[in-house]
């Protein structure tokens, strides 16, 4: 079964999310497409009302089941089977930044563990927190940043010990019609900047850089209030501010580095390194959630995350292995 991979829409007052399931085909890869607005790693689809008609259907007639009698041994009910194989469906929720390299790492674990079936769902770690905490289900939790992992564990939400698996530093992308692409332009007037929310890891960090530049001598305060100035948008993740750049409905925007590297987005911008002395470095850390029904399965793929494996796949999407570079948590 290939993983699913989900973006569930935003959370009302008072009500618990709900989900759109989006599937790729099993072994295929998208076709690069000019007009496509995102380079996703795979082809999605949005699952229609027949589908959804048909899933209800499915799960009222699995629930009859399951009130009649305990599932049969070696079901993907339970982490392991008789013969010692693991399997098991595991629901992981992941930070957006991390769309492209976790829908390889979910694939590969499914490659190495027949039977297991992987659903990842991709946001604002911001906003994952908030769902965890109205009562989504979910197996595992990976968000940018150490903030949104402490809330859970504050709430008693995380059943085990967090680790870090992955770091990432911050970027401008720049739209490649916007010249010149160099450190005044982007604080001249009228210049459109857009970053990530203020409560998202990715524009906590975006807005602490702006800060670092103002006591710098190569920057100074009227450099970081003429960028605050030029702000025109805050997006709900990072995948939206670099896509907004990628489009040119913005000239600039602060995203991890790792968000410059799909080829759609790559091909559209100029990537404009912060320097060290102002930039801040972003930890992943990934923890099993408390109210998990496949604690050995999940244990399993923070494993593989953290092997030489799910290292390589980080790594070659850009990340670095999590004690690289001191780590900074604003």
């Amino acid at each position: 079964m290939p993983p699913i991979f989900t973006n569930p829409p935003p959370l009302t007052a008072l009500t618990r999310p709900t989900y759109n399931s989006l599937t790729r085909p099993a072994g295929k890869r998208p076709q690069e497409k000019g007009s496509a607005p995102v380079n996703p790693v795979y082809p999605i689809r949005l699952a229609g009302r027949c589908l959804v008609a048909v899933m209800a259907a499915a799960i009222l007639s699995a629930a009859s089941v399951a009130c009649a009698a305990d599932p049969p041994p070696g079901t993907l009910a339970g982490d392991v089977t008789a013969n010692g194989q693991l399997r098991g469906e595991l629901t992981v929720f992941a930070a957006a930044s991390l769309t492209q390299a976790f829908a390889e790492i979910a694939a590969a674990f499914e490659q190495a563990h027949p039977g297991t079936a992987v659903t990842v769902n991709f946001d604002g770690s911001q906003r994952l927190r908030t769902q965890l905490e109205h009562g989504a289900s979910a197996d595992l939790f990976a968000p940018a940043d150490r903030e949104q992992m402490d809330a859970l564990i504050q709430a008693g939400l995380i059943g085990g010990q967090p680790a870090d698996f992955a770091a990432n530093q911050m970027v401008f992308l720049v739209h490649r019609d916007f010249a010149p692409a160099n450190w005044p332009a982007l604080a001249a007037p009228g210049v459109k900047i857009v970053l990530a929310l203020p409560e998202a890891p990715a524009g906590r960090y975006s807005r602490t850089v702006i800060e670092r530049m103002r006591p710098n001598p190569r920057f100074g305060p009227a450099y970081a209030d003429g960028l605050l100035a030029n702000v025109v948008s805050a997006e709900a993740n990072v995948r939206s501010v670099a896509q907004k750049v990628a489009l040119g409905e913005a000239d600039a925007g602060i995203t991890y580095r790792t968000d410059a590297l799909p080829p759609y987005t790559a091909q559209r911008v100029t990537v404009l390194p912060i320097p060290e002395s102002v930039n801040v470095t972003a930890r992943y850390p990934i923890a099993i959630l408390r109210d998990s029904a496949q604690r050995q399965l999940a244990q399993t793929f923070i494993n593989f995350v953290l092997s030489p494996q799910g290292q390589a796949i980080l790594e070659r999407n850009g990340f670095d292995p999590p004690a690289n570079r001191p780590t900074s948590s604003p």
